[in-house]
């Protein structure tokens, strides 16, 4: 014959809080270290993108640009070496880096005939960021024979001529003799030695 045992209803449902407690707070310490742990590694990429180039050129299609702007004698290298990082031109608020990324691993680009990234389109606003203004730019160029920032033409968009990864168009040139001026990846002209 089974023997009755007497259970205390109190001490079941105690003992089922605990468990049922114990069971959240582990719950609570999985996600607050996936939280942390996805939080750094989001900071971390978050940096990578915002200081190394680099980085960048992970991605397959970036790589002719990165490459461009770290070792071509075109205006993205100038940049480059003026200490411009990319992110003072290519600013994206973390979502759009974020869709970036989400297109990077799908392989979904927006890209032209040749299979290379539709260039980004940008205003003399972007430009006059640092550059101050179209006065500021003629003062800084005065110097030229032909002035091509006080053109009788008025003030032309920067990307007449300035190309940011390419080479640089010689608008002027299209009317005017050049008379030795040089745009920005031409080679420097023989002039000769000093006897």
């Amino acid at each position: 014959m089974a023997k009755k045992v007497k259970v205390n209803t109190e001490e079941v449902t105690e003992t089922k809080k605990k468990k049922k407690l114990g069971v959240w707070a582990i719950i609570g310490i999985i996600l607050g270290v996936l939280v942390v742990v996805g939080g750094a590694g989001g900071g971390y990429l978050i940096h990578l993108s915002n200081t190394s180039p680099k980085f960048c050129a992970t991605c397959h299609i970036m790589e002719p640009n990165v490459t461009s702007y770290l070792t071509s004698s075109d205006l993205d290298n100038v940049h480059y070496q003026a200490g411009v990082q990319c992110k003072e031109c290519h600013d994206y608020p973390i979502p759009a880096e974020i869709r970036s990324g989400i297109k990077f691993i799908f392989g979904d680009y927006t890209v032209d005939a040749d299979g290379k990234l539709a260039p980004v389109t940008y205003g003399n606003d972007l430009c006059l960021q640092c550059h101050i203004s179209y006065d500021h730019v003629a003062q800084k160029t005065s110097f030229l024979t032909h002035n091509p920032h006080d053109s009788h033409n008025g003030e032309l968009p920067c990307k007449t001529c300035h190309v940011s990864h390419g080479a640089q168009v010689d608008y002027c040139g299209q009317c005017h003799t050049n008379t030795g001026q040089r745009i920005i990846g031409e080679p420097y002209p023989d002039r000769g030695t000093i006897d």
